[in-house]
């Protein structure tokens, strides 16, 4: 579990965000309960204990759990339910963990049948199915699936294990993120029980499942007793899957030697999907969670999203939302306010931060140097400052403390004060929102 203070400060904002929305009564048998086991920038995996039905609860209340941990931590995040962590440990099928490190649970809607095909991902999806069919006995292993954010690559890793759980319960399945291995690595530094560590994935796990292998960049430690692991499986005949984000001639700061090793197998991809894919999954989630909406609406917003399946999903538990909160039906105007204030139109091309400053800077009709410096300056500074950190989280790949040093080196809660004040402004005044908009287009042309 994360104890930090600092790090859990957007889930005590949500937790706050949650109480004033639900009652107390909802509040105190839903909420209240439920732990944070992992926390990143882009994703917050919630533990929760055996006495709550996982699925009930997901379909009552993640979008709206979503939706205030992203006006808390400025930016959308994608939340994973995970069953209460050390409840596992005596689940046929689950590898039992060697130290307190908890067993992270695999999702159970993460199924073959509940994956969405299309072109993008047909040669994945059939490589996980015959590595799940017969896992060690093909020539896919390792098996490394790679692709952008959103995609798909957890879904089709977590569906490997789920099918082997289920055709053979004497396969001890692991998957693991390898920022949660290497947390593993470092608590068995502290406790000398590297050997311990070694052993049980040595002999205590059939099947491993390591999701993000790319952020074990740098960690020349970590990546030196994966590769004597990864040998020992290997040799075993026993099955390897990770995903990455690149492919492994393309991955940075990891040895040689271990890039050598995930090319033994097979690596595919998996591509953004294209647009009657977006149909289909659209037409998937409105099902799942027993929503009314026309065609058109779906038409519309499989047109309107272009990038990967966490948005699409995203927008159908927007709507969800929206029209829970409005007490309306799902419409045509519902969707265009859900693709507006969401940003799924934002410019496509690459803009950079200096492009954000300087066209905020003149639109503002002030200097550059000013809204960068230390300083609150004038109100048209200040709030120049606060829209362009707003654009720069929105349109850039930087984080909130990437962005806060750019500004002076202001701290992460300036940022996600800024973000927030930016987006109430635009909900209060249309007026401030079609100025945002003229930026955006005046950014979009710079692309």
């Amino acid at each position: 579990m994360i104890n930090s203070a600092t790090s859990l400060h957007p889930w005590t904002s949500c937790l706050s965000s949650l109480k004033e929305k639900l009652s107390e009564d909802v509040y105190n048998q839903w909420i209240t309960p439920l732990k944070v086991f992992d926390l990143s920038e882009f994703q917050v995996s919630l533990a929760v204990p055996q006495n709550i039905d996982m699925e009930q609860l997901g379909k009552m209340y993640l979008g709206l759990i979503e939706h205030c941990f992203q006006e808390a931590n400025g930016r959308e995040v994608r939340i994973q339910l995970r069953r209460m962590p050390n409840t596992l440990a005596s689940t046929p099928g689950y590898a039992h963990p060697f130290t307190g490190m908890p067993v992270i649970d695999l999702n159970p809607n993460y199924t073959f049948e509940e994956f969405v095909v299309g072109s993008n991902s047909q040669f994945a999806y059939s490589a996980a199915q015959a590595v799940a069919k017969d896992p060690g006995g093909t020539k896919f292993n390792p098996l490394l699936i790679y692709g952008g954010v959103g995609l798909g690559k957890t879904h089709l890793l977590q569906a490997i294990g789920n099918y082997v759980m289920s055709e053979n319960s004497r396969k001890k399945v692991r998957y693991v993120t390898s920022e949660a291995f290497y947390r593993e690595f470092v608590e068995s530094i502290q406790h000398n029980r590297i050997n311990e560590l070694s052993n049980y994935y040595r002999n205590e796990v059939d099947l491993l499942l390591m999701d993000d292998v790319q952020f074990m960049s740098g960690k020349d430690r970590t990546q030196e007793e994966f590769f004597h692991i990864f040998n020992s499986l290997h040799q075993s005949r026993k099955q390897i899957v990770l995903t990455s984000d690149a492919p492994p001639g393309e991955l940075k700061g990891l040895e040689d030697r271990l890039v050598s090793r995930f090319q033994w197998g097979l690596f595919v991809d998996i591509q953004p999907p294209d647009r009657e894919t977006r149909e289909a999954i659209l037409r998937r989630k409105a099902i799942a969670l027993n929503l009314d909406i026309s065609d058109d609406i779906i038409g519309f917003l499989a047109e309107a999203i272009d990038s990967n399946i966490r948005v699409i999903e995203g927008a159908i538990r927007q709507l969800l939302l929206q029209a829970s909160i409005k007490h309306s039906d799902i419409t045509m105007e519902l969707a265009k306010e859900i693709v507006n204030r969401t940003g799924i139109n934002r410019p496509s091309k690459k803009v950079t931060p200096e492009d954000i400053t300087t066209v905020v800077a003149n639109y503002f009709v002030v200097e550059v140097d000013k809204i960068i410096e230390q300083g609150r300056g004038t109100k048209e500074v200040a709030q120049a400052r606060q829209l362009a950190m707003f654009l720069m989280k929105e349109l850039t790949s930087a984080s909130l403390k990437t962005i806060g040093q750019r500004f002076g080196g202001r701290d992460h809660s300036t940022v996600v004060h800024a973000i927030k004040t930016i987006e109430k402004a635009m909900e209060r005044d249309d007026s401030f929102k079609k100025s945002v908009d003229a930026i955006m287009s005046k950014l979009a042309a710079r692309g």
